[in-house]
Order: structure tokens, then sequence, then C-alpha cells
């Protein structure tokens, strides 16, 4: 079954371009479940590294992330940052395209890589970028959206590299750390300068109204961050030789064992009130069954046992599925960065 639509746009549009799986923004992807990866027909983020979650933590407090009036200069400064991130996304549109009309093996997806001609897309947008001058408050977002920019170059020319050469594992490897460096300007800016660079705007900070007070307000935070810090982690091409995906899960299993802990810990250090301990439990289960799921990977994996890890990888999305039927209400709102 290949790339999921949803994991496809993750890897191949991770570079600062919007995608909405759940409709909130600009074109609903419809999504495809696979069984070569963690199935995952929700979100369900999970922490990319301790060391990654207390960064993003500090990031996303004071200024930086707190929501910003709108002025006629920020409005159209805004629009400016939009506009390259649609210049991106039209042609990364054509790699999309291209996975979900054919059947999406590793030649149609080396293929894809090397078309839309990433080099020339990344100089562009941060030739764009460079012009731009923030309005006061928005120095801090201007700066990290930059640096992620700057970045970009070095990393399209080792995909398109990877892609030449053929190399799966590294082409993985690469998309892998584009989506995190990406993952440090959604986890730091505010949400009006969020929103204009995302793909999907639950993974900016929470809306003015997001029910549940301080507590709705803490775990939006938490699945927000848990959902940024994933990108990049969890997709595989079903015609991958049992090496390289073992090479797959060995770069991305150490990541995702220590965040899934540290997500139940999360949960498990914060009182809910009474009308939402039931959404709570869900999800510290969630974590914990997550956990040992990871591990039990990471084992069998270890052994070369592929069947197993076939199984687990199915077992996982069953986990998934069973959190998000465990939530109702004003919850489902609260959990909106998880859920699709």
């Amino acid at each position: 079954m290949g790339f999921s639509a949803l994991g496809l746009a993750r890897l191949i549009r991770v570079s600062g371009i919007r995608h909405s799986p759940n409709g909130a923004g600009r074109g609903r992807v419809v999504r495809r479940v696979r069984k070569d990866a963690y199935s995952r027909p929700r979100r369900g983020g999970l922490f990319a590294g301790a060391a990654f979650l207390l960064v993003v933590a500090a990031c996303s407090t004071g200024a930086a992330a707190e929501s910003l009036s709108p002025s006629p200069e920020s409005t159209q400064y805004l629009a400016a940052v939009e506009g390259i991130q649609d210049q991106v996304d039209e042609a990364f549109d054509r790699v999309q395209t291209a996975m979900t009309q054919a059947y999406p093996t590793r030649e149609v997806f080396f293929g894809a890589v090397k078309d839309v001609g990433y080099t020339g897309l990344a100089s562009n947008a941060l030739n764009r970028a460079e012009t731009l001058a923030p309005p006061p408050g928005y120095e801090e977002d201007h700066d990290a959206w930059l640096a992620h920019r700057s970045a970009a170059p070095a990393f399209v020319e080792e995909l398109e590299q990877a892609a030449e050469q053929g190399d799966m594992k590294e082409l993985l490897a690469v998309f892998t750390r584009l989506s995190q460096d990406f993952a440090v300007v959604l986890a730091s800016t505010s949400r009006e300068f969020c929103l204009a660079v995302s793909f999907d705007h639950d993974l900016c900070p929470a809306p003015d109204n997001l029910p549940g007070g301080e507590y709705g307000e803490e775990i939006y935070e938490i699945l927000r961050l848990n959902g940024i810090a994933s990108l990049g982690l969890f997709d595989f091409v079903r015609d991958m030789s049992p090496e390289e995906r073992a090479t797959r899960l060995d770069q991305v299993q150490p990541s995702i064992e220590a965040n899934l802990k540290a997500g139940g810990d999360a949960f498990k250090q914060i009182e809910p009130p009474d009308e939402y301990q039931a959404g709570h439990r869900a999800f510290i289960r969630y974590f914990d069954e997550q956990y040992a799921t990871a591990v039990a990977i990471t084992a069998a994996n270890a052994a070369g046992d592929v069947s197993t890890v076939l199984e687990l990888f199915d077992e996982s999305g069953v986990v998934a599925q069973r959190v998000d039927g465990a939530l109702s209400g004003d919850y489902r709102d609260i959990a909106a960065p998880f859920l699709d």
C-alpha cells in the first residue's frame, strides 16, 4: 500500500508547505492506511526525543508563541510569507499526484523527487524570504523561519543526490532531518505566523475559544508538540527491502520509544477535572500501549522477524483507533492536534 497521502505529504512537503488532512486549511487529502509502516489512521504523533520536547516547549512559551493583534503591515507581511509557501505547494503537489495516481513503488518515488526540481524551489523560496522585513512582534518568528529556509537548500541537495543514486535509506533519512528542522518553526512561532506556514492548522498554538480552561490548553499543547515532533518518523515504501526497512527502523525507533514514554509521563503528571477523566485515562492507556508496541517492534527488528514487525505495525493502528473512539464532546476539540 506504500505511502499514505498524509505520510507522503509529511515526507515531501515538510519544508514549510501547508497541507491540512482535517480540511482546516486548503486542500483536504484523503489518506490510505498502509500496512508496511506504523499504521496510524489518526495522527497520534509521538515525541521525537525528550531533548526535542524540552527545546520546543521552551520555544513555545513567552512572546514568540503568543497571539499577535493584526495590523495592515502584519497582514501584508503574513500574506507574503504565505505566498512563498504557496509557490512551494504548487510544485510539490506534482509529487503527491505522481504517488497517488500510480502504484507507489520506489521507482515512482525516485522519479517524482527528481522531476520536481527541489534545488530551484528551495533557492527561490530563500531569496524571496530574505527580501521580507518582519513587522514589530514577528521578528523571532521570521528568524526561526528564515533559519529553516536557509538550511533547506543543503537538505534538498542531499535529497536529489539520494534520489539520483536510488538510495532509499538515505532519502528517507534526509526527509526526516528536513522534517525535524521545520518542526522547530511550527513549535516556536506565534499562532498567526504558524497559520501562514503550516500544512495543518491544528499544529499551531491553540485558538482562543479552546474548551477546558487551563487543562485544555495544557493538553492541547502536549499533543500539538507531540504531533510536530513526529514529522518525518513514520514513512516507509511498500517495496523496501527487508534490509532497508530494518535500517529505517534503526533510525527512528530510539526516538519513538523514548518519547512515547515522555508522552505518557506528561499526561500522568496532570490531574484532570472530573469531566475530562475518561479522555485523560484513554490517552495514558494509548501512550503506555504504544510504548510497549514500539519496544516489541525494536526487538522483532533486531531479531530479523519481519512478519512480527508488520503485525505490530497493524497493532499500533488499532491502539490509535481505540483512543479516538474513547473521546467525545469537548475533549475532541482539546485533542484536535491528535485527531483528524
